[in-house]
């Protein structure tokens, strides 16, 4: 069975920067087609991987048997269709994120998973990092509710497809999923409420959607957690940091690359630091080999990928309305 015979949808600068080194890298999958509408992409990825083919048609892709799993990384609109058509060609499937566009894509999601028994991951890779993982560890005794502050700042240009809610979903849907899903894994309560404050900080000529707003998520044990989100960041400060409190004890996380924890030993700091920053991707990948062959649960599966999906529209539908928003496990509980 190993390695996964794979196929790539979406050959875009992502996918080139960590899908394709990180799997002609892994003992677990072989790149085996490349698909994407620019040929040319298409082609320079399948030379870099030695595929077996390259293709414009995406349902080669999918009519291949060969293929076992299929990797999307395509404009976030795209991401309900391509799915549902992989689960119901047979085929595991890693999509990044965001799942969809809305929750009525995410059911659907849900459904053709389920319905052709296939391994389903979305790319919130971020909660599997070395680092969230040890600070999970950290705070499961720790029988207390906790303060989070996560902080995400670059400059994310106004020109960006992402800001067009149209096929990108704008800054909640498309990226901020990460750090909503990240708040979640960091606290072992549900969700219940969320609250946005922000708007459009670059140009709104451009722009049509909030691009930066401050999110806060209430939990079922008090706990409570905030994310800024800024568009309009300096890139020469660091893009992310994350501060969590609880027991009198904290962990500060600074962009993935080190890591400090104050008070789990009496008068006692401890610096982790790793050679390079580490989000997570690896072992994604490796955890989802091992779901394929092993029938386990996949990371970041369909009931962890809808509640960061649902956090989303629930910030947008914040900042429309000005309200606190509730939230409940039977909304991503699919």
């Amino acid at each position: 069975m190993l390695p996964l015979k794979t196929g790539l949808i979406g050959c875009g600068s992502f996918a080139r920067g960590m899908h394709v080194p990180n799997m002609i890298a892994s003992e677990y999958y072989t790149i085996h087609a490349c698909c994407d509408l620019d040929e040319d992409a298409a082609r320079a990825v399948s030379e870099t991987a030695e595929a077996a083919y390259f293709t414009t048609d995406v349902n080669k892709i999918f009519n291949d048997p060969e293929i076992e799993v299929i990797v999307i990384a395509t404009w976030h609109d795209s991401h309900a269709e391509l799915t549902i058509k992989a689960a119901e060609a047979g085929k595991h499937i890693l999509c990044e994120k965001p799942m969809g566009m809305n929750m009525a894509e995410c059911r659907k999601i849900a459904t053709a998973v389920r319905a052709n028994n296939v391994k389903y991951t979305v790319g919130y890779n971020r909660g599997l990092s070395p680092f969230i993982s040890k600070a999970v560890d950290l705070l499961t005794p720790e029988n207390d509710k906790r303060m989070i502050y996560y902080r995400m700042q670059a400059p994310f240009p106004a020109s960006h497809w992402t800001h067009n809610p149209a096929v990108g979903g704008g800054r909640f849907i498309g990226e901020g999923c990460h750090n909503f899903d990240v708040l979640c894994e960091l606290v072992a309560a549900p969700p219940v409420a969320i609250y946005a404050s922000g708007g459009i900080f670059l140009d709104p000529d451009v722009v049509k959607i909030p691009d930066s707003a401050s999110v806060t998520i209430s939990f079922a044990d008090d706990s409570v957690a905030t994310v800024l989100i800024n568009s309009k960041g300096c890139a020469d400060f660091p893009k992310e940091s994350i501060e969590i409190y609880c027991n009198g004890k904290v962990i500060c996380i600074s962009d993935y690359i080190k890591m400090e924890t104050f008070g789990f030993e009496p008068n006692c700091k401890t610096t982790l630091e790793a050679k390079t920053q580490n989000k997570g991707h690896i072992k994604e990948i490796e955890q989802l080999a091992d779901a394929i062959i092993n029938d386990k649960e996949p990371p970041s599966g369909i009931r962890q990928a809808t509640r960061a999906a649902c956090i989303s529209y629930k910030v947008n539908e914040s900042i429309a309305t000005g309200k606190v928003i509730p939230i409940s496990e039977e909304e991503y509980n699919l």
